[in-house]
């Protein structure tokens, strides 16, 4: 008898164990979620791309707005969608989580506002958007953190922030070149090459119905300073110069200051300087427009200048080189330069040979190569 309850108890204790392996969490890889609203709703676990090339994994559905999914093994390193309805939130994967956690609401299931836990990546993905919707961050500072972070997750804040634009097509090809080191096989890496090819491509064929081209000298500038002396583009050769045409008014331009003034006292004792074109002031197609008299539009320009010297202190542009005929889109330079939109920017080399066009975006680089050349 004795032995039979030892037996019983030995059985017993290994029932127990056996039921608690099963209550502990799914082998695999589980996205688990509690999403109010959602009730009853299919929820799909998708693999996609930077094009929305959208390959479904896994559906279950929202039972009382909460759902789990479980596939076998972790689907690999790439891009990611939990989509319920319309509504989604991407996932960053490096291939390591095994246990994801989302909650939220489903009027508002999106990376902004939805809380993602179990990847490094999209926390911090997430946490990137929420400081740019804050503005405790700018676009400038994503660009910084692009190139410090995963490639992954750098690639995908490039497209977040910048888009897929013949602009910023260097600042995607410098990712890409990440991708292919940390992730040569990925589909996201194959896709991205493809996607940057183009990008190169359209830049180029842009630069060559350009009034400006690499390669060619820079036509000079010879306009009134702050001070009202005139000040020439020639004067600084012998130095690396980036032409900055831009305004008080213009919001982009203001926020391109930061980084601008970073990397002017970084390279300003190894030849760097800034040579500054405004866009303040009155054109004559608006003076015609809204000023009646000369003394009406005298003040008006009074005011333009105003604002485009204080711009300059407040935003602590401390380069001496600040012209502007105050005659805003009539400008004489940016006629010559072709400059319809801004900020617009030209590196000129010390020979005054235009180095690069628009480097807003690897302005540093474009310093480092000019720099590396001689």
């Amino acid at each position: 008898m004795r032995k039979i309850n030892i037996v019983l108890i030995m059985l017993l204790s290994i029932t127990i164990l056996n039921i608690g392996c099963k209550t502990s969490s799914k082998s695999g890889f589980n996205i688990r979620g509690v999403v109010e609203g959602a009730r009853n709703k299919p929820v799909l676990f998708e693999k996609t791309s930077f094009n929305s090339v959208n390959e479904t994994i896994k559906e279950v559905k929202a039972n009382s707005g909460e759902f789990d999914i479980n596939v076998a093994q972790h689907p690999g390193p790439g891009l990611y969608k939990v989509r319920i309805g319309r509504n989604s939130v991407l996932l960053m994967l490096d291939g390591k989580e095994n246990n994801i956690d989302i909650k939220g609401k489903f009027t508002k299931f999106n990376n902004s506002y939805v809380d993602i836990t179990g990847s490094k990546l999209t926390e911090k993905y997430d946490g990137i958007l929420k400081d740019l919707k804050d503005r405790k961050i700018n676009i400038m500072s994503v660009k910084e953190v692009s190139k410090k972070s995963n490639p992954l997750l750098g690639s995908i804040l490039l497209f977040s922030t910048f888009g897929a634009k013949s602009n910023y097509a260097f600042l995607h090809e410098t990712m890409l070149k990440k991708m292919k080191t940390e992730y040569p096989d990925n589909y996201l890496t194959k896709e991205y090459e493809g996607i940057v090819e183009n990008l190169l491509k359209q830049y180029q064929r842009e630069q060559a119905r350009a009034k400006i081209k690499v390669g060619e000298p820079a036509p000079e500038i010879i306009m009134p300073g702050v001070d009202g002396k005139t000040r020439k583009l020639s004067d600084l050769k012998g130095k690396i110069v980036l032409i900055d045409f831009w305004a008080s008014w213009c919001g982009p331009c203001v926020r391109s200051f930061p980084e601008l003034t970073k990397i002017y006292n970084k390279y300003k004792n190894k030849g760097f300087t800034v040579f500054s074109v405004s866009l303040d002031g009155i054109d004559q197609r608006t003076a015609k427009q809204r000023y009646k008299t000369p003394e009406a539009l005298k003040k008006a320009i009074e005011n333009s200048k105003s604002r485009w010297i204080n711009a300059i202190k407040k935003h602590n542009l401390t380069w001496d080189n600040h012209v502007s005929d105050l005659d805003k889109w009539d400008c004489k330079a940016a006629a010559l330069y072709g400059v319809r939109s801004i900020p617009r920017t030209f590196l000129v080399d010390k020979n005054g040979v235009i180095a690069a066009v628009n480097p807003r975006f690897n302005l540093e680089e474009a310093i480092q190569k000019v720099l590396d050349k001689e």
